[in-house]
């Protein structure tokens, strides 16, 4: 059973694992100075108007990440949380359940199901989006094969993956390719009702991946919240930084009105 200690030190950073908390530190800073450049010499609530809630967001997800990587990488307390997960035994009807639910969150079935959202981007001429998605998605996968590959982790006995465990490639993937969509095609659905439901559905998806691969005991939970906040912060940081960067950039040598 956790102590509040434990759970204290599950949220805090601990400082003497400075390296990590450089690399945060440092992250955090480059994303800061990316985000207010373009706005250093506008009126100030202008720069509060832009995606400012992405940017606290941004980080949020970020420092998760960066609590899971140390608690993984330090044996920290957060295993004490993995263990018990790990430990819970589902009936074969909820392992069925969870086997169907996982098969949409593999790798190929998110690749597959990118294409056609891209095709639908490609043609409707919406060039923004689509280099957008490209390379959001891109990114995300190797984040995570880099990351995978760097922390070694295995995974929970199972018989069904041997290969490293953390971040979670299925959060990862699942959440990086919700969050697209909503952002894409968000303005196709006027109704307020309607873009809601989107959002719901999509939200439930990209969290029931996530369950299923703990439930599977193919993941410990702290590889699924490490996937999903990553995804999120490499999500929001492309976000960010596309308006106000990547944006003027492919106006001026793009012609303006071929990619917006």
């Amino acid at each position: 059973m956790l102590s509040a200690n434990d759970l204290f030190n599950i949220f805090l950073p601990v400082f003497s694992h400075w390296i990590i908390w450089l690399i945060f530190f440092a992250i955090v800073i480059t994303v800061l100075l990316l985000y207010a450049y373009p706005y250093l010499k506008k009126p100030r609530k202008e720069f509060r108007r832009y995606h400012a809630g992405i940017l606290i967001a941004n980080v949020i997800s970020l420092y998760i990440f960066t609590k899971m990587l140390e608690g993984v990488i330090y044996q920290g307390e957060i295993l004490k949380v993995d263990a018990w997960f790990n430990e819970i035994i589902y009936s074969p009807w909820i392992n069925n359940v969870a086997l169907f639910i996982t098969a949409f969150g593999s790798t190929i079935m998110i690749a597959l199901l990118f294409l056609f959202a891209l095709t639908i981007l490609l043609l409707r001429k919406r060039w923004r989006y689509a280099i957008l998605s490209t390379v959001a998605i891109l990114g995300a996968l190797v984040l995570e094969v880099v990351i995978k590959d760097l922390v070694h982790r295995t995974r929970p006995e199972n018989l069904i993956e041997t290969s490293f465990s953390f971040p979670s490639g299925h959060a990862t993937m699942a959440i990086i390719f919700v969050s697209l969509l909503i952002y894409s095609f968000k303005d196709d659905f006027k109704n307020k009702r309607a873009r809601y439901i989107l959002i719901t559905a999509a939200s439930a998806f990209f969290i029931s991946v996530g369950i299923s691969r703990i439930i599977l005991h193919v993941h410990w939970f702290s590889d699924v919240i490490a996937g999903i906040s990553l995804s999120l912060f490499w999500f929001m940081f492309v976000a960010l930084i596309e308006r106000p960067i990547i944006r003027p950039i492919l106006d001026k040598f793009n012609n303006l009105s071929f990619f917006i």
